[in-house]
């Protein structure tokens, strides 16, 4: 985990372009694990984020980690990491070659050998002193890290904490507008259909609604699959309202 630094260069100085101004934050995301593994000396890193329910997903990687920590990885895989986020401590220069280790993360310590990694660190990310996440850093490499280079990975696992959640939250506004999109689209097709059928039966547009509504429970059918069906003209709007009738 050593890295080399002038006495000129910044921590920053080499953070690449792009980082700044407008661009897809998943994106930036996973450039920013990826500098932050080759700053850190680590062959693969991993950014793991609590959800509400403060289970650990993955949201970035960078190397071949992810085969280890992702959707696909053992469920008790996470060892290290969980514990990390639970105490709030970071756990570095894992030595996984040590039988310590593999006692204390058996499964952990068995893939993470097999995909190569001699040591792994975890490091809590903290968003306003709260701890909501991990990185995850794998090295080929068992030589300890110097006390600077732990400070080092703090700051950056607290800058991708930052960058994580603005992500999430991101992608859960996306899913909120999305959501409201195809609410708004489904009840214009609706109102759209109301309409067609009280001008075609003669009747208000609220019996249409009373009329169509009945139908699509009675058939178990989708109000606006059924309403997009009568305004594109796929439905025998006269099967609905003999249905009705025969039901008065």
């Amino acid at each position: 985990m050593a890295r080399e630094e002038s006495p000129a260069q910044t921590p920053w100085a080499d953070v690449p372009a792009g980082l700044i101004g407008d661009a897809d934050c998943g994106e930036l995301l996973r450039r920013a694990v990826a500098h932050c593994a080759g700053l850190l000396g680590a062959d693969a890193a991993v950014v793991l984020l609590a959800d509400a329910y403060h289970r650990l997903q993955v949201i970035a990687e960078y190397g071949d980690a992810a085969r280890l920590l992702g959707p696909d990885g053992a469920p008790d895989a996470w060892g290290p990491f969980a514990d990390c986020y639970r105490s709030g401590t970071g756990e570095t220069d894992i030595a996984l070659s040590d039988p310590h280790t593999a006692a204390r993360w058996p499964r952990f310590t068995g893939l993470a050998r097999e995909q190569g990694h001699l040591a792994a660190h975890a490091v809590p990310m903290r968003l306003c002193s709260q701890v909501v996440g991990v990185l995850a850093l794998f090295s080929g490499a068992t030589a300890p890290r110097a006390e600077r280079d732990g400070v080092f990975a703090r700051s950056l696992a607290d800058l991708l904490a930052v960058t994580a959640v603005q992500h999430r939250s991101l992608e859960r506004s996306n899913i909120e507008r999305r959501q409201l999109q195809r609410a708004l689209d489904s009840r214009v097709v609706i109102e759209q259909a109301k309409g067609m059928l009280a001008e075609r039966w003669g009747t208000t547009v609220d019996e249409a609604f009373t009329v169509v509504r009945a139908y699509a429970r009675a058939h178990r059918r989708r109000l606006p699959d059924l309403a997009r069906q009568v305004v594109d003209g796929t439905l025998d709007s006269g099967l609905v309202k003999e249905y009705f009738l025969n039901r008065r």
